[in-house]
């Protein structure tokens, strides 16, 4: 199913989340919250698990193009991400995770912070295939973070926000889960403590953002049940690729909510 596992792990391009200066100062609250209402709720079949793989730029005398962070990092990066995008019905499912050279850098060699244009060409051509987003954590650019396109979301590892009230306690997994919101087709928007605002810590999606990324998603035959991908993992067992496999059983696990697919996986990775 899925093509490489360098090192595993449990529509709106050019969407920018924002700039990595300071937090701006304001003279007045921020718009009201919209009204909170009932949360919805998804029974574990009903999730849809969504394929990413991240990639980790190193190994370059361009500082602005490498990151420091590591698979432990992205472990909580994720996780914290995931607590946003269950309340979806979503689950990220990190594919692997792929440590590379940026493929070019050219006229950026000695720049402190790479420009949007210079972002595409940092991508090596033969670790990006199709069937899953493509993130990429980077040392520094303008914005926070920006979506292009599928296999092009870039996010800065130095990373800041403006704090709300009730908002994440870190920019990383926010300006992620930001980002691939938009590759799951949703606009910004002006609510502050929405997860598509603008340089917010914000969380929030209202009904009709996830009703909207359903609907995208249900068009993406890489987006699978959780019956799906039970079944892909019980066939990457089978095919004796371990590896692949766990990271597969640990998503399933780590679904909210119960079920004979939940089990199965458990089992699975107790029988390890």
């Amino acid at each position: 199913m899925r093509p490489l596992f360098i090192a595993s792990l449990a529509l709106i391009a050019g969407s920018v989340i924002g700039s990595g200066a300071a937090a701006p100062s304001f003279a007045q609250d921020p718009p009201a919250k919209e009204a909170a209402v009932a949360p919805k709720t998804f029974a574990y079949g009903d999730f849809r698990i969504v394929p990413v793989r991240v990639h980790l730029l190193r190994d370059s005398d361009t500082k602005a193009a490498i990151t420091s962070l590591t698979e432990k990092d992205i472990a909580r990066v994720f996780a914290k991400a995931n607590g946003i995008w269950h309340a979806a019905g979503v689950h990220l499912w990190v594919e692997s995770i792929v440590s590379e050279k940026p493929a070019s850098v050219a006229g950026h060699e000695k720049d402190a912070s790479l420009p949007t244009q210079a972002l595409l060409a940092l991508r090596p051509e033969d670790s990006r295939p199709a069937g899953m987003f493509h993130v990429y954590y980077i040392g520094d650019m303008s914005p926070n973070g920006i979506f292009m396109r599928r296999d092009a979301i870039f996010v800065k590892q130095s990373a800041r926000l403006r704090p709300v009230k009730g908002g994440i306690d870190e920019p990383l997994p926010r300006v992620t889960a930001h980002e691939l919101g938009h590759g799951m087709g949703l606009p910004h928007r002006q609510d502050t403590y929405n997860l598509l605002a603008s340089g917010t810590t914000g969380t929030s999606l209202n009904d009709t953002e996830i009703d909207i990324v359903r609907r995208n998603l249900e068009t993406k035959p890489w987006v699978e049940t959780p019956e799906q991908f039970l079944k892909q993992a019980e066939l990457a067992t089978g095919e004796k690729r371990a590896d692949a496999a766990r990271t597969m059983y640990l998503a399933l696990r780590d679904i909210p909510g119960d079920s004979p697919v939940k089990q199965a996986a458990a089992k699975r990775l107790t029988a390890e």
